[in-house]
């Protein structure tokens, strides 16, 4: 009874002030309640309109920057990366644009694009079966790469079978066991290789992709299992760099590989990040940061949380 009667009292004194408001309004306050909803209104309009001239000059400077860096490109990247090989590696829902400017990229600054690797989906495991089943390839492709068997832990088995399958430090070298593993992999249906014959490379770059999905705890799973694949390439080779668009669109509900990489301390301390790949800046900033890995530094880079610099060192000339 005490309730209602206090909502009772709550909703007369709703109407009652409304009551006030509308005599109020229409009579002794009508006047300055309009001028000074005509004054706001036109201030609102100023300011959206100055908003916008803002906005459209940002854009116009935006896109003018992103014009010049792809036509000063090569010139920007030429002769950075000479006689280095870089295996590309391709994560789940990887942009086919994104992955071409990079590669072209690459090459522009001298490197040789050896091998390009798509990692499928069910590279991580949904269940105890796939997990088994991936322990099994992974024990026996060890063995014939010459790996210790894996221990227990929470890391894909897989990863170091596939980083010592792609990369070497002998960059350029072939290798049947790398091959094979790379065939029972792909057997499997854990990845698809589009090189015929398996050159290992010096370096790597992954070309990621925000991860969808309706359950938040599995995209954070899927995120932080590439991202252990991620450090296994770099412990393989001369360096890794992973890359993705987190940093330019958001990625508003999704997972993101990138920032899953920044977010563990041990992997950010190995593996460098651009999270604008999208844009021409990002595909040189890959560039730039694979020729630091490859002098031994490491760095996160792009427009999003967790950056340690916009873009990497510019290289001397």
């Amino acid at each position: 009874m005490i309730d209602f009667r206090y909502h009772l009292v709550s909703i007369v004194s709703i109407f009652m002030a409304l009551a006030v408001g509308i005599v109020l309004g229409a009579g002794p306050l009508k006047g300055s309640i309009g001028d000074t909803l005509t004054q706001e209104v036109t201030q609102l309009r100023e300011d959206r309109a100055a908003l916008r001239s803002e906005l459209d000059v940002a854009r116009k400077a935006g896109s003018t920057r992103d014009d010049f860096n792809d036509a000063a490109r090569t010139r920007l990247v030429g002769g950075t990366l000479t006689g280095a090989t870089v295996a590309l590696v391709l994560l789940p829902g990887a942009d086919a644009d994104h992955v071409t400017d990079v590669a072209e990229t690459l090459t522009a600054a001298g490197a040789s694009v050896v091998s390009r690797t798509t990692v499928e989906d069910a590279w991580v495991p949904e269940d105890d079966e796939a997990r088994a089943q991936q322990a099994t390839i992974a024990s026996e492709q060890r063995r014939a790469l010459g790996l210790p068997q894996a221990g227990e832990s929470s890391t894909n088995p897989l990863d170091d079978v596939f980083a010592s399958a792609l990369l070497a430090p002998n960059s350029g070298t072939n290798s049947d066991a790398g091959k094979g593993a790379l065939d029972a992999l792909a057997a499997a249906k854990l990845i698809d290789v589009e090189t015929a014959d398996l050159v290992r490379a010096s370096s790597a770059v992954l070309i990621g992709a925000p991860i969808k999905g309706d359950v938040v705890a599995e995209r954070d799973r899927s995120a932080t299992s590439l991202v252990t694949l991620g450090a296994a390439l770099d412990r393989s080779g001369a360096g890794a760099v992973l890359a993705e668009d987190v940093g330019v669109s958001g990625s508003a509900g999704a997972a993101s590989v990138v920032r899953a990489a920044r977010s563990d301390a041990e992997t950010s301390r190995a593996l460098s990040t651009v999270d604008d790949v999208s844009l021409p800046l990002g595909q040189i900033s890959v560039v730039y940061a694979l020729v630091q890995q490859i002098a031994g530094g490491v760095g996160q880079y792009g427009l999003g949380d967790g950056v340690s610099a916009g873009y990497p060192p510019i290289p001397a000339p």
